[in-house]
């Protein structure tokens, strides 16, 4: 009888992890990515970059990371996305402050970068390391929520070649594929 509780309770918790976004991450080619922050140190604000989830369209990437203030039309593509096409008035919202994508010219699978806080005023934003999943699959990206100046880095911790981008860079050319950390600034 025990063993019997064991097996359902494992088949429980499979069944309720199906239902959150994690655990649709390899279906989706777009996906939100929530900025935690871990510390701050003056303007600059480190995170850690959590999945939100991966989802089949743009826009449910979107409304998922903005947790449901930011609706897009269903057929939107992340290379017609426009600052003003996230305005929302919600506090409770999170900014899409940055968009990358794994092909050239903001083309291919997206991942959608939200934080509680735009760029604007003095508000940093670092990521010292995309993931395991993400590392080195980046060629073009967009800076949005007053982010204009990003900085793409070859390798984990801010080190290595460094591109920046003001706001938008539709090729990373030598650090395509290569980007391993990400930093948005006003």
């Amino acid at each position: 009888m025990r063993g019997g509780w064991r097996v359902a309770t494992v088949a429980a918790l499979l069944v309720i992890g199906s239902t959150f976004p994690s655990a649709r991450a390899a279906s989706g080619r777009h996906c939100a990515i929530q900025l935690i922050p871990t510390s701050r140190h003056g303007s600059v604000i480190d995170s850690k970059a959590t999945l939100v989830g991966c989802y089949a369209t743009f826009s449910q990437a979107i409304s998922a990371g903005s947790r449901g203030t930011i609706s897009l039309d269903a057929d939107m593509t992340p290379d017609q996305l426009r600052d003003s096409d996230l305005a929302t008035a919600s506090p409770l919202s999170s900014v899409l402050i940055g968009t990358e994508f794994n092909a050239l010219a903001f083309g291919g699978a997206s991942n959608d970068y939200f934080a509680a806080t735009a760029c604007a005023g003095t508000d940093v934003w670092d990521v010292n390391y995309v993931g395991d999943g993400l590392n080195d699959t980046f060629s073009s990206g967009k800076g949005f929520g007053g982010c204009d100046h990003n900085k793409k880095f070859q390798d984990a911790d801010f080190s290595g070649n460094v591109l920046t981008c003001t706001p938008n860079c539709n090729d990373y050319g030598s650090l395509s594929n290569q980007v391993s950390s990400l930093r948005w600034r006003p």
